[in-house]
């Protein structure tokens, strides 16, 4: 998935708690290959103390391009809610990325708001096609 992500992006983010370990392994193998791109937890409900942010992780200047990754997509909806968060947060989500788009709608609600979701794996990859 880090080959995937797009030269200009400066952080990866996802809703928690799916996307937590993409997010800590992509950001983990980016230091070690000298990219380094910070990691963002997109909390699902702001914190009741401290920051009260939805967005958790090192501050970024406003405008940074970040990748918005998740683990299964389905409807999308897990995705979207993670964009909109990046997105009040004063940052700019440039990509979307999945390990397993299920085909279920997730590519087409987010092609609806300017994205091309790339998954690693389609259900059609893994023959789970319905018949």
């Amino acid at each position: 998935m880090l080959q995937m992500i797009r030269p200009d992006v400066r952080a990866v983010a996802g809703l928690t708690l799916g996307a937590d370990p993409i997010v800590s392994a992509v950001s983990l193998l980016s230091y070690q290959d000298g990219r380094n791109l910070p990691g963002l937890i997109v909390r699902k409900e702001p914190k009741k103390h401290g920051t009260m942010s939805y967005v958790e992780g090192p501050a970024l200047p406003q405008g940074s391009a970040v990748a918005v990754v998740e683990d299964v997509v389905t409807s999308g909806a897990s995705l979207l809610r993670a964009i909109e968060r990046i997105e009040a947060a004063g940052y700019r989500p440039v990509q979307a990325l999945a390990i397993l788009d299920r085909q279920e709608g997730g590519w087409e609600a987010l092609k609806e708001r300017g994205f091309d979701l790339q998954a690693l794996f389609a259900r059609r990859d893994l023959g789970l096609d319905r018949e």
